[in-house]
């Protein structure tokens, strides 16, 4: 087995997710996704040279980390854009703390730490005199988990990879992944008489779980009911009162909008509120009665599967309301035997004249032939160092494999380990990043030999 420098991975991943590369607006020329975004592709690029590869910065919408050369690519897609951090943290969410084995902070395991891991794998692989047959590059994006602008920059420019992974998902193997559509629905505010709905507000992006929703309303005098109701539909609820009104506010549990079921959403106990007050009548009701609790798309006539990928599903991730017209906007993961417009289809057949639809695009699914080269290597590698068989499996997720024509997701997450990427707290263990750069070390060990 190669040995690598694992307490310098460790102090790397520390420093890189101390740095809060959360999406903002331009920061000027190379900072296209804003000041810490840029901060962050340049530290991984410095400790690239630091480790003696060559290094290339694509105006800051990503960059590459290189070795060796060759007739073909392989790719290791990595991102270094993470989720804002919202709220329920018992640590520092970009404080990089070690704690009781666990490296904790937003971007831990999404996709800092992953990402860190690979390059130190590769780095160990050099050092150890091993020299590839095909040109290796750890492609470090900045825009993964918004519109993916990073590749649409990057890959016209470098080029696509003949062949890849990106350790930005779970293990074994991923195979196939879900489309990914996201979709605006919006309607006129009706308001029972009596009773003013001034504002709502929940939800950082449509692909997280959204885990505090505030309502503000005029009219509503009786804070005891208000107290009761949410005990009875089990929110979790903070309550405040003022000379402009009430304001409430609903928490919840974040998760990936992806797997919208192991999260808890603030919104839907916000509309449950507002249900019980009265609000029977336009895009309030509707939201309530199509979608309320549900994240299967049931009422929204899009309740859909198909035998490899699963059932769809459906995360209302953000809510606003401007001019008295109430928006949301709906992350939908659909199975890889349906279309975007077949979604689209059935979605507006069930939506009655009052709500508007808006698309706002999304990707493609990924279905990747579970005989090709690149499944059976990685398939052997994660057998040899777990010991376990290397099923396929299929996520709702949606990762950069699909933006290259073979390439699939390998990794962070094992199976049985907790969920916690886009949760408060986050963190990789130690011993478990330590664990994967072993293992993308003899991955790229494999994959960048030829034929």
């Amino acid at each position: 087995m190669i040995v690598g420098n694992w307490e310098a991975l460790i102090e790397a991943t520390q420093e890189i997710v101390r740095i809060a590369s959360v999406k903002e607006s331009p920061a000027g020329e190379g900072k296209p996704f804003g000041p810490e975004i840029a901060r962050a592709l340049e530290y991984a690029l410095a400790k690239g040279r630091e480790l003696g590869f060559k290094t290339e910065n694509f105006s800051g919408y990503a960059g590459h980390i290189e070795f060796g050369d060759g007739p073909e690519t392989l790719g290791v897609l990595c991102h270094l854009d993470v989720v804002p951090a919202g709220e329920g943290w018992n640590v520092e969410p970009f404080g990089g703390e070690i704690v009781d084995g666990k490296l904790y902070g937003r971007g831990a395991i999404d996709n800092k730490g992953p990402a860190m891991a690979v390059l130190y794998g590769l780095a160990a692989l050099k050092d150890s005199g091993w020299q590839p047959q095909r040109r290796i590059r750890i492609i470090m994006g900045c825009d993964e988990e918004s519109g993916w602008d990073c590749m649409h920059y990057y890959l016209p420019i470098a080029g696509k990879p003949e062949i890849g992974f990106t350790p930005d998902a779970e293990f074994p193997v991923i195979f196939s992944e879900k489309g990914i559509l996201m979709v605006e629905l919006s309607g006129v505010l009706q308001c029972p008489k009596g009773i003013e709905l001034v504002e709502i507000k929940g939800g950082n992006r449509p692909n997280m779980v959204p885990d505090r929703c505030l309502v503000k309303l005029r009219g509503v005098e009786d804070e005891g009911l208000l107290v009761k109701t949410a005990a009875k539909i089990g929110a979790k609820m903070d309550l405040e009162r003022d000379e402009t009104g009430i304001t409430m506010v609903f928490k919840g549990v974040s998760a990936h909008g992806s797997m919208p079921e192991t999260g808890v959403n603030a919104i839907s106990y916000a509309l449950a509120m507002l249900n019980h007050l009265g609000f029977e009548q336009g895009i309030i009701n509707f939201l309530y009665e199509h979608i309320g609790f549900s994240h299967d798309g049931r009422g929204l006539n899009i309740e859909v599967k198909d035998a490899i990928s699963g059932p769809l599903t459906a995360n209302m991730g953000v809510i606003s309301i401007e001019d008295n017209i109430v928006k949301v906007l709906v992350d939908i993961r659909y199975p890889v035997s349906f279309t975007q417009d077949q979604i689209l289809d059935l979605l507006s057949a069930s939506l009655p004249s009052e709500v508007t639809l808006l698309s706002h695009g999304g990707k493609g699914p990924l279905h990747v032939d579970k005989e090709s080269e690149l499944i059976q290597i990685l398939q052997r590698v994660y057998e040899k160092h777990t010991g376990e068989e290397a099923k396929l499996i299929s996520i709702g997720g949606g990762t950069y494999a699909r933006a290259l024509d073979n390439a699939v997701a390998f990794g962070p997450m094992f199976p049985g380990q907790k969920e916690v990427a886009h949760q408060p707290d986050e963190y990789i263990s130690v011993s478990h990043l330590v664990k994967l750069a072993e293992i993308y070390c003899e991955a790229i060990a494999k994959l960048g030999r030829l034929g």
